[in-house]
């Protein structure tokens, strides 16, 4: 088991989701994918993986699964299992900044007609929680209590879809972007953003669910904009 151990983690990265052997296969994967180890079309075998990341074929199998149902890995006809063009440039990152407005307007919508009592204090810890980190300089924390400022936003609706289809894509953002497209610039830049999540906090507050919404909308504009100016 020692082996197996060591045979993985040359390869992670993430300090949140290596918890079982399971996990740590399916981000060894990821992190592959990432380098360029497993290329776009370049097709995979329980076999081969199992060799590289000295582990048995059960974890593999389960990895394989998850990576085709989030769309990194792709099952076609006499080829098996493929590697699928899932890196992020700037033009990429602004389309699916824009698929998370659409679910984001949706949930607002929702939220608007049922006057849902917004959790603000919830909110406003996540923005402590960016303040903190930004502070630390812990990049990876302040982009993680970024989306979860979202998450939250959109667990008042009572129906997951836009949820879940919001954290696949944030999943995909996290782990295939080039390096440029989530680089977060200055503290001082940080603070702003910071002022703009907590500027959205205050709108939930006033019940002002279009201010809100719009607000949110023009943070998502700037971050499509950074990324193209890194």
């Amino acid at each position: 088991m020692l082996v197996i151990k060591i045979g993985v983690s040359k390869l992670l990265k993430s300090k949140r989701e290596y918890k079982t052997l399971d996990r740590m296969v399916y981000f060894s994967i990821i992190e592959k994918i990432k380098k360029g180890e497993l290329k776009p079309n370049e097709h995979l075998t329980e076999e081969r993986l199992a060799k590289e990341l000295e582990v048995s074929r059960s974890p593999i199998r389960k990895a394989i699964t998850a990576l085709v149902s989030e769309g990194i890995l792709d099952y076609r006809t006499y080829s098996g299992v493929v590697v699928r063009d899932s890196m992020i440039d700037p033009a990429k990152y602004g389309h699916l900044l824009e698929v998370i407005k659409v679910f984001m307007d949706a949930t607002i919508q929702k939220m608007k007609e049922q006057n849902t009592l917004v959790d603000i204090a919830a909110l406003r810890n996540y923005i402590a929680s960016m303040d903190r980190s930004s502070y630390l300089q812990d990049m990876e924390d302040y982009i993680f209590n970024q989306h979860q400022f979202f998450f939250r936003i959109l667990k008042h609706d009572s129906n997951p879809y836009y949820y879940e289809n919001v954290k696949r894509v944030f999943f995909t953002i996290n782990n295939f972007s080039m390096e440029t497209v989530l680089k977060q610039g200055s503290e001082d830049k940080r603070d702003l953003t910071i002022k703009k999540f907590t500027a959205i906090a205050d709108a939930f507050e006033a019940d002002d669910y279009d201010l809100a919404n719009e607000r949110i909308r023009t943070l998502f504009d700037d971050f499509a904009l950074n990324a193209f100016r890194a």
